[in-house]
Formats: C-alpha cells, structure tokens, sequence
C-alpha cells in the first residue's frame, strides 16, 4: 500500500481507485479498503473530493 500511494501523496494526490490500488499490490480489495479506511482514521491522509473519473483523491493532511 505505502509503495503504491506515498509517490503519488508526495506528488501533490492519489487518484486511485480500490481495484487499482489491488491489482497493483497484489492485495484483496477487501484488505486494500481496510488499509485506506486505517490510514485515513489515523491521520496519515484525507480524502478531499473525487476525480473527474469518480476515483477518490487522497492527499497528505
């Protein structure tokens, strides 16, 4: 997850939506959305809109 989302958090935003953030780790996209909702309630990222796509934009607090 830290490997998929940090590059694109630094970057100014993660544009990814839960199947990307799957495929790309190799994780189930029940574990991936368990991951997000962890990293979001402890501050580490906040969601803050969506993607013309619908994709979730997540960047650093």
């Amino acid at each position: 997850m830290a490997a998929c989302l940090a590059p694109a958090l630094l970057r100014g935003g993660a544009r990814y939506r839960l199947e990307e953030i799957a495929g790309r780790t190799g994780l189930a996209q029940a574990r991936v959305h368990d991951c997000v909702r962890m990293l979001l309630k402890r501050g580490c990222m906040r969601q803050e809109g969506c993607a013309p796509d619908g994709a979730p934009v997540y960047v650093l607090p």
